[in-house]
C-alpha cells in the first residue's frame, strides 16, 4: 500500500491587540448579548454590510474572556475552473466563501485581539463590525486603536524641520480607504499598477513647496494615519529638532503583537488551531495595563 504524503504549509501568524474605546455600558451589553447567542441552539448569524456578508459566531466563554469567529465574504471568488478547461459557477449550497478572522474579547481590560490569514488591512474593521453586532444601544459608539508599546508619537511634534519619510505597508490596506485617509494614501489606493497583497516601500523627501508630494503638514498627517495601521511594518522620519540636531524617529514595530508560526495541511486555519493561538496570546493581553 502506498501512502501519499501531503506536504505541510508553514503559516506565519501575527496576533494584533486593540483597545476598545467606548462607554462602560457597552461591555455589559456585549457580555449579555454574547451569552444569549452562545447558549442558543444557533451560535452564528450572517450580517450584511455594504453588500458584503459576514458570519459572526460565538465560540466559547468563561465569563472573563469571549472568543469570536468571523468569516468575511470574498466577492472576488466568481468561478471554478478545472484541468479539462471547464468553467462553472461556485455552488455555495446557501453558504458563503470568504476569509476567516479569529478574535478574543477581554471586557475587563477593554481589549480585543485577533488575527486573520486573509487581507490583514481589514482586521481592525472586521473586529469593530463583530463587536457592533453585540451592542444593544446603537447610540453608543466604539472605536478601536492599536495598543502601542510606548507612547512616543509626541516626539514627532518636537521636530522643527522634516527631511524625509520612509514607510512600508501591505497593499491590502489600500482597499476600502476611509474618507479621512491622507491624499497620498488615496493616490496609492487608486493606482492601477499596484497588485493586491504585496509590500510597498516608499522613501519620500519632505519639501516646503506646496506642490510637493510630501510637505511638513502632509507628513504629520500620514504618520498619524499609518501609526494606527496594522499593515505598516516600517515607519521612519528624519528631521531636525529645536537644537539643530538631526533626529531619526523609528515608529516601526511600535505596537504590541504576538507572533508565531504553525504547520498545517489545510489551506486555512481551523477554529481549534486558532483557539490555541489566541490562548497563547492571552498571556500578553493579561499583562497590558
Amino acid at each position: 500500500m502506498v501512502v501519499e504524503q501531503v506536504n505541510k504549509i508553514k503559516k506565519n501568524i501575527t496576533v494584533r491587540f486593540f483597545s476598545i474605546e467606548t462607554s462602560q455600558s457597552f461591555f455589559k451589553n456585549f457580555i449579555a448579548n454574547y451569552l444569549v447567542s452562545y447558549k442558543s441552539d444557533l451560535h452564528s448569524r450572517i450580517f450584511t454590510i455594504k453588500h458584503t456578508k459576514h458570519l459572526v459566531k460565538t465560540v466559547s466563554s468563561d465569563s472573563k474572556i469571549f472568543f469570536l469567529t468571523v468569516v468575511k465574504e470574498r466577492n472576488t471568488w466568481q468561478a471554478k475552473a478545472t484541468r479539462d478547461g471547464s468553467i462553472s459557477s461556485l455552488s455555495l449550497n446557501q453558504g458563503m466563501i470568504g476569509d476567516p478572522y479569529y478574535f478574543c474579547v477581554v471586557p475587563d481590560k477593554k481589549i480585543i485581539f485577533g488575527f486573520t490569514t486573509g487581507p490583514i488591512g481589514s482586521l481592525k474593521s472586521v473586529a469593530k463590525f463583530a463587536l457592533e453586532q453585540f451592542n444593544s444601544d446603537r447610540l453608543t459608539k466604539l472605536n478601536l486603536s492599536l495598543i502601542p508599546k510606548e507612547k512616543e508619537f509626541s516626539r514627532l511634534l518636537e521636530l522643527t524641520n522634516f527631511n524625509s519619510l520612509h514607510f512600508r505597508i501591505n497593499s491590502s490596506s489600500l482597499v476600502d480607504l476611509t474618507e479621512d485617509a491622507p491624499q497620498l494614501i488615496k493616490n496609492l489606493g487608486a493606482a492601477p499598477y499596484i497588485d493586491n497583497n504585496i509590500q510597498l516601500s516608499l522613501d519620500l523627501e519632505c519639501s516646503e513647496d506646496p506642490k510637493s508630494i510630501l510637505t511638513q503638514e502632509s507628513l504629520i498627517e500620514i504618520v498619524n494615519y499609518l501609526s494606527d495601521s496594522e499593515t505598516c511594518s516600517v515607519l521612519k522620519v528624519k528631521g531636525i529638532n529645536k537644537d539643530g540636531k538631526k533626529v531619526n524617529l523609528d515608529f516601526g514595530n511600535a505596537f504590541i503583537n504576538y507572533k508565531t508560526e504553525i504547520s498545517t495541511r489545510n489551506n486555512y486555519i481551523d477554529e481549534s488551531t486558532a483557539s490555541n493561538i489566541l490562548n497563547a496570546a492571552l498571556e500578553i493581553a493579561n499583562n497590558i495595563n
